[in-house]
């Protein structure tokens, strides 16, 4: 299947979401980017009543859909006002109940919360869609899409780019495309990237991948940060271009200076994996973290003696905790992972484990190996037993008695019993 936000192959038997850009996708092949197919998604993938928690809908958003802010704040602005338990307690009853029903809840969004009309509606009429609730709205003819473009001839390239991006969002791609063209004719770099994006997806008229490589780089140039990644991507994997993964790289880093989050994770696995740079954790973590920049000054010195992680994310390590206790494995696994991306070491031994035992996500030793270490350099004494064991049984990495005594010294010295039982028989 080809994602449809990167243009990048990827086996939807494997995975419903593209494993470069994680944009989720419909069996159909379309990438979910709308209220009601993030919704259905949720709704679908772990039940209509989840809905009804709105801080585990929220987590499991943020988790999924990354990259949607926008409709992750509508959705939390539409289920923190009670619509969806509103729509579930009329759910079996007549069409004019139902409708009643999600009026108020528009009504409500409007007067509590500040929701204009038709963001409103459309964020009721998702729910409703979500929990299997049928509900309808009466709405007002829409004008006519050549009554929104100006009788004059339009020259500025911001009021083109303007009416481009209008045009896509009501998602007339034939106009939009024209318009984006007149304004990136002009320099623009913002229409530049759009009429590649368009080349790429083929929207508004044929796909030409060579045309979206010659658009992407221009609008790279121009310094728009979308451009500067996918510049990187097509270089480094040799799309209508010659393959220069060292000149891809310094776009990735060009895109994440200016904070655009794909291109911070594709640095942040250069320095874990050593790819292009020297391998350095402690870079990684300050990438991931949004501290990529200030890692750049960092000298080598201070970072062979990197400081324990920050303390954060103790609220959501919290509420994994509770999940752990009701015996939801996927909702602890899940604040774990978000407690620990926001540097709490506990979690990140925790949401380490979780993947060393494969509770609540996918097994993988690999990750669970990089979990451990984050936590093992903050100075926490059981991720630091977990590292001796697994240089001990050569678990992801090879057996290696000496590596595994050096963690167990540490672990013993911050205090951990069972590890300095070990070490006295290694010793």
């Amino acid at each position: 299947m080809i994602c449809g936000r990167c243009g990048r192959e990827f086996d939807r038997g494997l995975q419903d979401f593209c494993g470069y850009c994680k944009t989720v996708h419909t069996a159909d092949g379309e990438p979910i980017r709308d209220i009601v197919g993030v919704l259905c998604y949720i709704a679908e993938r772990f039940g209509p009543q989840t809905l009804l928690d709105l801080r585990k809908t929220d987590a499991l958003i943020a988790d999924i859909f990354p990259k949607e802010q926008a409709i992750r704040r509508l959705i939390y602005v539409a289920l923190y006002d009670g619509c969806a338990r509103k729509l579930v307690g009329v759910r079996g009853k007549p069409f004019e109940v139902r409708c009643a029903a999600a009026a108020r809840c528009v009504k409500s969004l409007r007067d509590e919360v500040g929701l204009k009309g038709k963001a409103a509606a459309d964020a009721v009429e998702a729910v409703g869609q979500a929990l299997g609730c049928e509900i309808a709205f009466k709405r007002p003819a829409e004008m006519p899409v050549s009554a929104t473009e100006s009788k004059k001839n339009i020259t500025d390239a911001a009021e083109q780019y303007s009416l481009g991006r209008h045009f896509d969002r009501i998602k007339s791609y034939d106009r939009a495309m024209y318009w984006f063209q007149q304004s990136a004719l002009q320099d623009c770099g913002e229409a530049q990237y759009y009429v590649g994006f368009y080349k790429l997806e083929g929207r508004g008229g044929a796909q030409y991948v060579e045309q979206a490589w010659e658009w992407f780089l221009r609008a790279a140039e121009n310094g728009v940060p979308a451009a500067q990644y996918m510049t990187g991507l097509f270089l480094a994997e040799g799309i209508s271009c010659d393959r220069n993964e060292d000149k891809a790289f310094e776009w990735f880093m060009e895109a994440a200076r200016a904070g655009y989050e794909d291109a911070v994770n594709v640095i942040a696995l250069c320095y874990e994996n050593g790819v292009h740079v020297q391998q350095n954790l402690v870079t990684a973590a300050l990438w991931r973290s949004g501290k990529g920049t200030a890692a750049e000054d960092y000298t080598d010195e201070l970072a062979e003696e990197p400081q324990p992680l920050p303390d954060d994310g103790e609220e959501l390590y919290q509420s994994a905790r509770r999940c752990l206790a009701e015996h939801d494995h996927e909702g602890a696994a899940l604040f774990y992972r978000r407690a620990a991306e926001l540097g709490h070491a506990r979690a990140q031994c925790s949401y380490g484990k979780c993947l060393y035992l494969g509770s609540g996500v996918a097994k993988d030793p690999a990750e669970a190996f990089r979990w451990f270490g984050y936590a093992a350099r903050a100075g926490l004494d059981i991720a630091q037993y977990n590292l001796g064991i697994m240089y001990l049984k050569g678990v992801h990495v090879q057996k290696d008695r000496e590596m595994a005594k050096r963690y167990f010294a540490l672990a013993a010295q911050n205090g951990h019993e069972e590890a300095a039982k070990i070490l006295e028989k290694l010793n």
